[in-house]
């Protein structure tokens, strides 16, 4: 029933007249938005903040109207004409990363046009501005324009400032930036404190004066006191860690022995045990190392001392040791100890011994070799764990140089059997099996000169050619036979093998279609169900959505009348005794078991034990019998290093004169090859033709037909068997 009585040209107020005759002023935030933009585009911030203040507005909006104009020149008129600390204080609380007139105050277009060409031209290079660093941005130039207003006397407006008018601020802009730098912010406290401070007749530390303690309060304001505690500590500055302390929770039975157990040690051990203390193994490394350089130093020279004086440095190099060895800082203690030969050596031990804890062994052979000298046993060692034999074997001849020839004959002899049965059984885990006995025959022949072991570990490798190469070498007759019969074993067994792939193939490539059409029914109904689903929790939300909405309401009714007062702690209480309901009716309430209450007394049914037999059955269609029969149909399939072994069997026996074992394993490889394909085939024009009278009966009720994939599919598709080498394939086709 109110009138609008006047809109004001010069403020955002609306005069109002009430039914009764009284006036009263409004001011409807579609008009202060507006009239605030237009104070801070023409740089009147001064009644801007004013206006934001009182009308509670976002101060983000001096900054993110236009960010590189006020960080050009807005600031210093920023910081000249809101010449309160408070606001100033402030405004730097309130600062985030982001950009307001996005999504909170955005500027309406009409604005951009009644702007001069310079302010929209400053506008459209707005979006080059990097909002996810402006707080950190604002604050660096806030602090150089006041540190400048403090060191010139004066603002750019011409008001005197003095010294230290600016403390507050500052140590905002300190405490406000990504990452605090708290000990930026400490150290100005403390230059202040000695600057202003006047010597006292009882020796009193200007950092526990009034000034700084205040300034340390309101620090501590912004950030915790522990965290400011631990920063002053990082600065090694005991006095100032006791002034920060002074005024916190901190019991002065625990901080105040602290400072004066560090008060009392060396200036490096005081810096080592507050590294330490806050973690910073870094510098504590180089500070523990740089204590006993500053021990050795300040003891004098003296002949008979000079073995105590060694075995205490020893002492000490064994403590930085242990330190390098817990925390890993292997990298800081080389460069450290870069001069002395000796510490760097130990160093370079315990760092290839690390290396080898954790798995990575040709790194620790490099680091066991780049000791002077190099570290042999630490480098062996590390050969043999990562299976290097190469390394091992030459490094094992550099040991035993000096030694006598049937020395080195028997260590060479012994060493070979060893590695090579390590390789062979795969214990080093760095090749696959067959390479692992190739490598192993290797040794045998080089280092032992054990032909007979060679031969073996390549018949175990299928390497029947290389075999019958080093049993002829060596006039092993017997070997080469030996070879022979193993190729032929190897051949039979391989014909029974395809057999046995192509009966299994086939009936798992039955079994696979029908768990497959199993799998996509599921998968439909469970799509069905989920919409069914959703459309249930649509509903619902809908009931939710208002009753959380009434409730919201029915707090911020109880509160909003009370913000700030001592009266809104109760009210917000009053709120949530008020909104406290129950789901549980008052029978519910008062069930409880007892002998004598027979409400929710009765014994529970034990519930029967599923069989084991039937806990570990697999359910036809499951997704756990889909993944066995994927993993049989791929195993069905001849891989990569088995069709290699075939071709070369093939081509060994027929060298050695078994063309009819050659040949009956040529037409049973080609045999699994015809069986595989025409099962693939089967299936898949199978699987079609169940498609398409699916997608017809769908059509014919009326319902799009939903293809549903299967993640398997494509790769089981696209399982086959390669053809024997064309080579192998042109000797038979001359042959029969």
């Amino acid at each position: 029933g109110s009138r609008v009585v006047a809109i004001l040209a010069e403020a955002p107020t609306t005069v109002l007249q009430l039914p009764r005759g009284n006036l009263e002023g409004v001011y409807p935030r579609a008009l202060v938005l507006p009239f605030v933009m237009h104070l801070i585009e023409k740089g009147r911030y001064g009644e801007a903040m004013e206006v934001m203040r009182r009308q509670k507005i976002d101060l983000n909006l001096f900054c993110d109207m236009d960010p590189f104009n006020f960080l050009d020149g807005g600031v210093a008129s920023f910081i000249a004409q809101v010449d309160k600390i408070d606001y100033l204080n402030l405004f730097i609380s309130c600062l985030f990363d982001g950009d307001i007139t996005e999504w909170k105050y955005r500027v309406p277009a009409w604005f951009h046009r009644s702007t001069n060409n310079d302010t929209e031209e400053s506008w459209k290079k707005k979006d080059n501005f990097d909002f996810p660093t402006k707080v950190n941005q604002v604050c660096i130039k806030m602090r150089e324009v006041m540190m400048q207003f403090e060191s010139d006397g004066k603002t750019s407006t011409g008001t005197e400032v003095n010294g230290d008018h600016y403390l507050l601020p500052i140590l905002s802009t300190f405490a406000k930036q990504s990452p605090p730098k708290l000990e930026d912010a400490l150290s100005m406290i403390r230059r202040n404190a000695l600057s202003k401070g006047s010597p006292c007749s009882d020796n009193k530390s200007p950092l526990l004066g009034e000034r700084a303690q205040s300034s340390i309060q309101y620090l501590a304001f912004l950030a915790d006191y522990p965290l400011l505690f631990d920063t002053a500590l990082g600065m090694y500055d005991f006095d100032l860690a006791r002034a920060v302390a002074r005024n916190s929770q901190m019991d002065p039975k625990g901080y105040l022995p602290l400072l004066k157990r560090l008060r009392s040690l060396p200036e490096s051990m005081a810096k080592y045990e507050v590294d330490i203390r806050l973690e910073r193994f870094e510098s504590a490394l180089t500070h523990l190392v740089r204590s006993v350089v500053t021990a050795s130093d300040t003891t004098e020279a003296s002949v008979d001392l000079s073995t105590e004086v060694m075995s205490k440095d020893d002492q000490h190099f064994e403590r930085c040791l242990s330190f390098i060895e817990k925390h890993k800082l292997h990298r800081l203690g080389l460069v450290l100890y870069e001069n002395n030969v000796t510490c760097r050596n130990k160093i370079l031990v315990s760092l290839g011994e690390r290396l080898l804890s954790e798995g990575d062994g040709q790194a620790a052979i490099s680091i066991f070799c780049s000791v002077d000298p190099p570290e042999i046993d630490g480098a062996k060692k590390a050969a043999q764990i990562c299976g290097d034999w190469q390394s091992f074997f030459a490094l094992l001849d550099e040991s035993i140089a000096k030694d006598s020839e049937e020395s080195k004959s028997s260590q060479r002899m012994y060493f070979a059997d060893e590695i090579a049965n390590e390789i062979a059984a795969g214990m080093n885990a760095v090749c696959g099996k067959r390479q692992g006995y190739e490598r192993a025959a290797r040794i045998l022949l080089d280092y032992s000169k054990d032909v007979l072991g060679a031969v073996d570990m390549l018949i175990k490798a299928e390497m029947w050619s290389e075999g019958r190469r080093i049993a002829r070498l060596h006039g092993r007759n017997d070997l080469v036979k030996k070879c022979i019969d193993a190729a032929v074993s190897y051949g039979l067994k391989c014909i029974d093998d395809f057999d046995n792939r192509a009966i299994e193939f086939k009936e798992t490539n039955k079994r696979y279609q029908k768990c497959l059409v199993l799998r996509k029914d599921a998968k439909r109904k469970e799509a069905a169900e989920g919409l069914l689903d959703a459309v249930a929790d649509d509903t619902e939300s809908t009931f939710s959505m208002a009753s959380n909405l009434s409730n919201t309401s029915l707090r911020s009714s109880m509160s909003g009348s009370s913000v700030g007062s001592v009266t809104s702690v109760s009210s917000v209480i009053s709120a949530g005794d008020v909104s406290t309901f129950s789901m549980i009716s008052e029978e519910d309430v008062m069930k409880h078991k007892s002998k004598y209450n027979k409400l929710g007394g009765g014994k529970k049914k034990k519930k029967k034990k599923t069989p084991r037999r039937s806990r570990n059955r697999i359910m036809p269609g499951s997704e756990k019998e889909l993944n066995e029969l994927v993993g049989l149909l791929k195993f069905n399939c001849i891989n990569e290093d088995y069709y290699k072994i075939i071709t070369e069997t093939i081509a060994f026996l027929l060298q050695v004169g078994k063309q009819s074992l050659a040949h009956a394993l040529y037409e049973s490889y080609n045999d699994l090859l015809d069986q595989i394909d025409e099962s693939q085939k089967a299936r898949k024009e199978s699987a079609d033709k169940e498609m398409e009278v699916a997608r017809v009966e769908a059509r014919r009720e009326g319902r799009d037909y939903d293809v549903v994939p299967i993640e398997c599919e494509a790769e089981i598709n696209s399982l086959f068997c390669k053809q024997l080498p064309s080579s192998i394939q042109q000797v038979f086709s001359f042959l029969n």
